[in-house]
């Protein structure tokens, strides 16, 4: 390979991970609120989304630009720019790429926060709010009824389906700049598109949802979890794992709480009631104890552990 085969085949297969990862933690954070006032969360779904977009965008320019080794910097610096609109428009011009109308009102939402939101907390500036921005974005592009008033009528809850199409415009665009990568790289004999097994950028640009949403990433997630769950408390296996682990003595957990820690943790959060809870029953544990108690729950996440129960059933 020569150094500019090297670069897109290598340092843009690096871009592409990247810029997956920030993706699948944008829907995780989009995931993780509740309502549309919840400011960390929806900063960080828009903050993440508008990095995610904006590297594959850069990715693609890379791709289809005429380039030789000597021009990768001076077009580094090109396009080191945040101004999702005006990439897109340079990604038209070398392939034809157009966008539909609800994915160009999504590029310019998150430009619009990557310029001005992205720093209005410190600033004393009422012209904009990020969460105002989201709102109004699904409100006008989708439907009003998609944020659902809470219980007392003061906030707007994000429903389910205004997750799904937030993630579908995303993953839309995603795919369109990961298919463009893919066959050009597959033009010049490049694996610029192969992706890590198991990664969260596998999980986004080998999608199979046939709208290519990566709310259905969450859901099968979300799915995978709760039947694991159901697996653990209705099984009667005898492996050395479950031995291993029905032998521990198990902590006087609150039933009443368990179902809201099991929601939080399918939703990729881990509740801080459930931490609390375990530090309290902690505390009824002598200190001689605790160091061995630790010691007894390591294996269990511990996935390189082999256990002797099994060797023990052979004999």
């Amino acid at each position: 390979m020569n150094e500019m085969q090297l670069f897109r085949n290598f340092n843009l297969g690096t871009e592409i991970s990247i810029a997956g990862s920030f993706a699948y933690n944008a829907i995780t954070n989009l995931n993780n609120s509740q309502n549309i006032s919840e400011d960390d969360q929806i900063f960080l779904f828009l903050y993440n989304a508008a990095v995610s977009i904006e590297r594959m965008q850069k990715c693609v320019l890379f791709m289809y630009a005429d380039l030789k080794a000597e021009d990768i910097n001076p077009f580094a610096d090109k396009i080191k720019i945040h101004h999702h609109q005006d990439l897109q428009n340079r990604i038209n011009f070398l392939t034809g790429l157009k966008l539909s109308q609800d994915q160009n009102a999504f590029l310019l939402l998150l430009q619009d926060f990557y310029a001005i939101g992205r720093y209005s907390n410190f600033e004393n500036n009422a012209d904009y709010s990020y969460t105002q921005k989201l709102k109004s974005f699904v409100e006008n592009r989708f439907e009003p009824s998609m944020l659902i008033p809470d219980f007392l009528g003061k906030k707007k809850l994000i429903s389910e389906n205004a997750k799904e199409r937030l993630g579908r415009t995303m993953g839309k665009i995603l795919r369109s700049y990961y298919t463009l990568i893919r066959d050009k790289a597959r033009e010049l004999n490049l694996y610029t598109y192969e992706l890590r097994p198991g990664s969260p950028a596998e999980k986004v640009f080998y999608n199979q949802d046939s709208n290519a949403s990566l709310q259905a990433l969450i859901q099968k997630d979300k799915i995978a979890l709760l039947e694991l769950i159901v697996y653990l408390s209705n099984n009667t296996e005898t492996t050395g794992f479950f031995q291993y682990l029905r032998s521990i003595p198990c902590l006087e957990f609150d039933p009443a709480m368990i179902q809201e820690y099991i929601a939080d943790i399918a939703n990729k959060q881990l509740s801080q009631a459930l931490v609390d809870e375990v530090m309290t029953l902690y505390e009824d544990i002598p200190s001689d104890k605790m160091f061995e108690r630790k010691e007894i729950l390591t294996p269990v996440g511990d996935p390189h552990c082999i256990f002797d129960f099994d060797d023990d059933e052979d004999e």
